[in-house]
């Protein structure tokens, strides 16, 4: 059965909210994000996951792109967070024991450093020029995006 996968490109200050996921046979980072829930909007299920993985209260600003995955399609918003809202702090699963967790860690990471990361890749093209500027994005060492 196809599941709708939503998740948000949160930006502040050259940074993007990225969690850590460890589960039995690699570790990864990723943007926050995860299934669409009945009765919920895309959007919705982004700014809800944001919360959970991040403790992040955000606005969407757009939506980005959308691709393949192993359960369906998964939609990529814009996101930056709320007037007060920077703090980034682990969250975790709610469909998920205390002991199941596979959320360890949630940092706010310099775009620079994710160049090789794909989702953020196809953040950073699908960023107009005047975006770019206002979440002051360095793209040196992204020049072959």
């Amino acid at each position: 059965m196809d599941r709708d996968r939503a998740f948000a490109a949160i930006l502040l200050d050259g940074k993007i909210a990225m969690v850590r996921v460890d589960e039995k046979d690699r570790s990864y980072w990723t943007l926050p994000g995860g299934g669409v829930e009945e009765g919920e909007s895309r959007e919705e299920a982004a700014v809800r996951e944001a919360m959970e993985e991040t403790n992040l209260k955000i606005k969407i600003v757009r939506f980005l792109f959308q691709g393949k995955y192993a359960a369906g399609t998964e939609y990529c918003y814009l996101a930056e967070p709320t007037k007060g809202g920077q703090h980034i702090q682990l969250g975790h699963d709610p469909e998920l024991e205390v002991n199941e967790q596979v959320l360890k860690q949630a940092e706010w990471i310099p775009i620079g450093d994710l160049k090789d990361d794909l989702h953020v890749t196809r953040v950073i093209k699908a960023l107009s020029q005047e975006e770019i500027e206002k979440y002051k994005i360095d793209l040196q060492g992204c020049l072959d995006l």
